[in-house]
């Protein structure tokens, strides 16, 4: 039986019938994005911006109301942007069609809407530079411009939010119409446990859902999200072990988990110590942090770079194998169109 309990950023349309506890944020996403053709949505990290995006607003929309193009800042985020509109394409793509032309001719091809989703928008800040940010401004004013049938929702933490600002010059109405997505209070909490699990068939046991929420937040009212999910997966893959028929929560197998100080540190202890060679999976997840801390995306050739610049040498097969494994767990992503991870 598979765990219902998915990291936040794995979450996409299929998952209609377990994204619960969020109505209210969903209905306003759905209502602002109609309000102007950009739409800013920010938010501190964890509290599932991407998951409300790719889960909860593409359900709002019929299939034939929404073409959605996922943009990653990749090694460039213009270039990103064009690849992702080539990849839906049905009609041949010209080398020297602008941005604009390319989104008119996929309009053609579709005769959908298109939605431009600009995901962890922080990166242009965080990796790009002035150059790269001011080519990508450029293609954004002469969107915003345009006639063409697209609207466009850019997705960023909000510590980043002031770098906006260089957009605002440009465009005036790039922080007009925005939404801040806060962290979930303990009532919503309560509908993202029972939910899930009534509909995987997991039985908990009457008011488990208040007392796990206290557990793992008792001075505050909101709810690290990364953290419950974490804590209702290892609950559930200890309810499966039992082997006792359908998995139940109760409140002895709560007591069982033990300390939660640490869900994500010891979640990944335990993955990495699974593995053959623990020290070398610990070098390759950490090419994948910034020297500001921030979560990266890199190539196989600079997770072998990087290792190499701590005296591990890794072979094709080698690298392999635990950037799969990482992807399994869900730890990693897979490479993107530019092949990064």
């Amino acid at each position: 039986m598979q765990s219902p309990f998915k990291f936040l950023d794995s979450y996409d349309r299929e998952d209609r019938e377990i994204f619960f506890g969020r109505d209210r944020e969903i209905e306003e996403l759905y209502q602002r994005v109609f309000e102007s053709k950009l739409l800013l949505v920010c938010g501190v990290s964890g509290t599932g911006k991407t998951s409300l995006v790719n889960c909860g607003l593409a359900n709002k929309f019929q299939e034939s109301d929404w073409l959605p193009i996922h943009v990653r800042r990749g090694a460039d985020i213009a270039a990103s942007l064009r690849e992702g509109i080539k990849k839906q394409a049905l009609t041949p793509v010209k080398k020297d069609q602008s941005t604009v032309n390319l989104l008119q001719s996929l309009y053609l091809d579709h005769f959908k809407p298109i939605y431009l989703i600009f995901d962890q928008f922080e990166e242009v800040f965080i990796f790009g530079n002035r150059e790269e940010r001011a080519v990508f401004i450029k293609e954004i004013k002469e969107l915003m411009e345009s006639e063409v049938q697209c609207r466009l929702l850019f997705v960023l933490r909000e510590e980043y939010l002031a770098g906006t600002i260089e957009f605002e010059q440009e465009i005036p109405d790039f922080l007009t119409n925005r939404i801040r997505i806060e962290k979930m209070t303990r009532h919503h909490a309560e509908k993202a446990i029972e939910g899930p699990c009534k509909v995987a068939g997991i039985t908990v046991e009457e008011k488990l859902a208040g007392t796990i929420l206290e557990k793992l937040s008792p001075e505050s009212t909101e709810v690290e999200l990364t953290y419950l999910q974490v804590l209702l997966d290892k609950m559930f893959r200890l309810a499966i072990a039992q082997k006792k028929g359908a998995p139940s929560f109760t409140g002895g197998l709560l007591q069982q988990v033990g300390d939660v100080t640490d869900l994500l540190g010891t979640f990944l202890e335990e993955q990495v110590n699974q593995l053959e060679d623990p020290d070398t999976g610990l070098v390759v997840l950490k090419s994948f942090v910034s020297v500001r801390g921030t979560k990266k995306q890199v190539t196989d050739s600079d997770i072998k770079y990087f290792a190499q610049t701590l005296g591990k040498e890794l072979s094709e097969e080698d690298l392999k194998n635990l950037v799969q494994k990482f992807i399994g767990l869900r730890i990693l992503r897979d490479k993107d169109s530019s092949g990064r991870y």
